[in-house]
């Protein structure tokens, strides 16, 4: 007497758990291993300290994005309205636009603008123990430029700044979340119970930075703007 065979769709049914659990097994591994390169997904990185002082001027677009960022990265991070408060400061050392002129036509006009965004900060401790020294960061966009519709090229030269900000945004956030700044950050709070002192230290902030004055907002392709220097990027 022939005993039945078992069908394929029961032999499959059996595999199935088999196959997820090495599917998950096999997931598990490989974050594993990322995690063990220093990888890290997507998603909130929190900062190494309770509490933040954004020392950039609040009353601006791009000061508010990046508290947004912020907050966005490390919810638990409370962003306070006084230095005296904060575990760690977010100093604004400068922040302007510039324009230089790239190609001139046969009669000498501009035909090219670069224009650029330049943000100088560093990231302090309450007492002043530097978490992140003095940080540069620039970003460039090229415009073409035609006399014949001034007005419009300014729009386009505004939304270019625009854009260029939030990329400086993003890249401050990253600055701040990366790991030399945690491992900064548990070296000063060591030194502030009473460990050694291994961080440079400068004044910490006292007041607001004064705010960025209302002409920056104002681009006139017919001559300077806050910020410009002559010639060059004035790095």
């Amino acid at each position: 007497m022939r005993l039945p065979m078992p069908s394929c769709n029961s032999r499959r049914s059996r595999g199935a758990p088999a196959a997820a659990w090495l599917r998950a097994a096999c997931a598990a591994l490989l974050l594993g291993t990322l995690a063990a390169c220093g990888f890290q997904l997507r998603g909130t990185t929190p900062l190494p300290f309770d509490t933040l002082y954004v020392d950039i001027p609040d009353n601006r677009k791009f000061g508010a994005d990046v508290r947004r960022a912020i907050q966005a990265v490390s919810p638990d991070t409370r962003l306070v309205t006084s230095p005296e408060q904060a575990q760690a400061q977010l100093q604004q050392l400068s922040l302007h636009r510039e324009r230089r002129e790239v190609s001139l036509n046969a009669q000498g006009r501009v035909e090219e603008y670069e224009l650029s965004v330049l943000f100088r900060f560093r990231l302090v401790d309450s007492l002043g123990q530097v978490l992140m020294p003095d940080t540069l960061l620039v970003a460039t966009r090229d415009m073409q430029y035609d006399a014949q519709v001034v007005q419009a090229k300014e729009g386009e030269m505004e939304t270019l700044y625009q854009d260029m900000e939030r990329s400086l945004v993003a890249r401050i956030v990253r600055r701040l979340t990366a790991p030399d700044v945690r491992e900064a950050a548990a070296l000063a709070a060591a030194a502030r119970a009473g460990g050694p002192q291994e961080l440079p230290v400068v004044a910490p902030s006292t007041s607001r930075t004064r705010a960025m004055p209302d002409d920056w907002d104002d681009v006139n392709l017919d001559g300077a703007y806050p910020g410009s220097s002559p010639g060059g990027l004035g790095l």
